[in-house]
């Protein structure tokens, strides 16, 4: 099995196969495969590509969360001939692939709903549908049945034995552990460094859900079976930050802080500023500030996740329910790849899976972050305010930052920090 702490040193690079290209397709993916690999993406992750359910449909192409078929592909994305090959393509390069897969709920004309309406959650009345009301495209699967838990079993090691590295599994909160414990030892045979990354769930729905009377997994008890989950654990102080609304920058880190005494020694974190469920951080944040933001995103404890666009600034969330393309900016003053790159770069380094992490906020818009090993110590301080001298764990001295070259001088144990970040690693 994988030494899920070296999870920390690597960057997840997420692609809505139809919004990714002007082709909405596989080929687009493959003909960007050398770009995205060198922003330093370990663990490429495709949205659900599958067909997508007429009965419900949202909008005019509906969400690919409403799944038709486990085991076929949507035309608009290719063909599964398309699909060897951007995943052969991508192995060549030295990257992993991780595809979606929605377990809670398929749509509600689904194959599986036709072949065994008994395998699905029912009211009352008992009519199939769904547990969370604007899912209105979506009814939801019961694992009581060992039937359905065989069947879902034989599509993920489907997937995995034609050379598919893991699964980001949706809502996987909401999905029996019946499933889990019997499918992963199955998984893990066919690969046994499958990586796993769980969309776990934010508190507030969690309690929603079980005062319905419904089970839902905590972020513990979900790493019981996934290597990396979201942040969603975290994210209303996160996204009330970001996105500007009264949030604050103490309170954000209080919360990752806080996540050190939450979970096993190894938990990994999926560390995003945004994805396709959320609004795009260049939307609320631009310039030095932005680059600020994902120097910091960078930096924290976990596994660095991009989604497309990110490395241009797009500041439009592509729609989940129409063809909607990124809107990037390739080759103008919002291109920042190289920066990814280059924070993709300094995560490699052993320091960032083997330290001990810590954040001390210095005011209300500067905090100074530190990894510390027993043979590296590494310090970022990340400053979203106006120019500010902050105390640096470190000796008088000139050091270099690692993200531009520069020289940085601490007098007195003090760093004069403007508005761009600064990593210093002895």
């Amino acid at each position: 099995m994988q030494n899920k702490r070296k999870l920390n040193n690597q960057m997840i690079y997420q692609v809505f196969v139809r919004q990714f290209s002007a082709t909405h397709d596989f080929k687009g993916v493959i003909a960007q495969l050398d770009r995205i690999r060198a922003l330093g993406t370990d663990v490429l992750y495709l949205l659900p590509f599958y067909p997508i359910g007429k009965v419900g449909r949202k909008g005019s192409v509906g969400s690919p969360y409403s799944i038709y078929d486990y085991r076929a592909i949507d035309p608009m994305n290719g063909t599964l001939e398309d699909f060897r090959q951007l995943l052969d393509e991508a192995h060549a390069r030295g990257m992993r692939v991780i595809i979606d897969m929605v377990l809670n709920h398929t749509s509600r004309d689904s194959v599986l709903l036709r072949e065994h309406p008994e395998w699905f959650w029912k009211d009352a009345d008992g009519n199939v549908g769904n547990r969370v009301g604007d899912w209105s495209d979506v009814c939801d699967l019961d694992y009581s049945s060992d039937g359905l838990v065989h069947e879902i079993t034989d599509t993920l090691c489907y997937w995995v034995a034609m050379g598919v590295d893991g699964y980001r599994m949706d809502v996987c909160s909401l999905v029996s552990e019946r499933l889990w414990k019997y499918a992963l030892p199955r998984l893990r045979k066919l690969n046994r460094n499958i990586l796993m990354l769980g969309e776990s769930v934010d508190l507030g729905f969690i309690r929603f859900l079980r005062s319905q009377g419904y089970s839902v997994m905590s972020d513990g008890e979900c790493y019981k079976y996934f290597d990396v989950l979201y942040c969603y654990d975290i994210g209303r102080m996160q996204g009330s930050f970001l996105e500007k609304k009264g949030g604050t920058l103490s309170r954000w880190m209080e919360e990752v802080l806080a996540q050190d005494g939450r979970y096993p020694a190894d938990y990994v974190k999926a560390r995003y500023l945004d994805n396709h469920d959320r609004r795009r951080v260049a939307e609320f944040w631009q310039g030095d500030r932005l680059r600020t933001l994902w120097a910091l995103n960078f930096y924290l404890k976990g596994m660095a996740f991009v989604y497309a666009g990110d490395e241009t600034c797009a500041d439009h969330q592509p729609s989940l329910f129409e063809v909607d393309e990124v809107r990037w900016a390739f080759g103008t003053d919002k291109d920042i790849s190289s920066f990814i790159s280059r924070l993709a770069a300094i995560k490699k380094h052993s320091v960032y899976s083997e330290g001990a992490f810590d954040a001390v906020m210095q005011g209300e818009d500067a905090v100074v972050c530190s990894y510390v090993s027993s043979k590296r110590r590494s310090v970022g301080i990340f400053n979203l305010g106006d120019a500010v001298d902050v105390n640096v764990p470190l000796q008088d001295g000139v050091y270099t930052n690692k993200i531009d070259g520069k020289r940085v001088a601490v007098t007195d144990g003090r760093l004069h920090m403007g508005a761009l970040p600064v990593i210093i690693e002895k």
